[in-house]
């Protein structure tokens, strides 16, 4: 079984949510999860990110005013947090999260070396792609991933036969 995972869904499903629930059912089977899913900052504006490992909530959004039209990711941020959680892959998780393979993984940035970097130690790696970006997301991974509804039953299942070996695995 594939050891990289994908959830499509159409826009408007609450996806990080759905995440954030299968990250607390694996690490209370007792697996070493990490990564991050995507939210609001803790002003309730902008993106931010929240580390599955801490907690933390970092913002990855850059205020540029109000008549700018360039993009607001912040690209220092999301370099320090791929730093992150390149060190929690490389000490050894269980899963690794990654809330979106979206238009800056299509387009070569983001956190796409993250996924190959997961592939390399492999840890099992879900991630959450819209509709539309399926068919690039088949692309990036060659056959090597696998595509799940957004069901929690059905990714429980996929993360008990690759992600928890051990017999806690039973829990999830």
């Amino acid at each position: 079984m594939a050891i990289l995972a994908a959830i499509l869904y159409p826009q408007g499903t609450e996806i990080d949510g759905l995440l954030v629930e299968i990250a607390r059912k694996v690490a209370e089977a007792g697996g070493r999860v990490g990564g991050v899913v995507q939210g609001r900052g803790a002003d309730g504006k902008g993106l931010a990110l929240t580390d599955l490992g801490s907690g933390a909530i970092r913002p990855i959004s850059q205020n540029l005013g109000p008549l700018s039209t360039s993009c607001k990711l912040d690209t220092s941020a999301m370099a320090e947090i791929a730093g992150d959680l390149e060190r929690q892959i490389d000490a050894g998780l269980d899963l690794v999260i990654l809330s979106r393979f979206g238009i800056r993984e299509v387009e070569g940035g983001g956190f796409r070396s993250l996924f190959g970097r997961a592939m390399l130690a492999g840890t099992p790696l879900l991630t959450a792609v819209r509709f539309e970006y399926a068919p690039a997301w088949a692309t990036f991974h060659g056959g090597l991933g696998v595509d799940l509804p957004p069901n929690e039953t059905q990714i429980l299942a996929w993360a008990k036969a690759v992600v928890l070996k051990a017999p806690q695995a039973a829990g999830l």
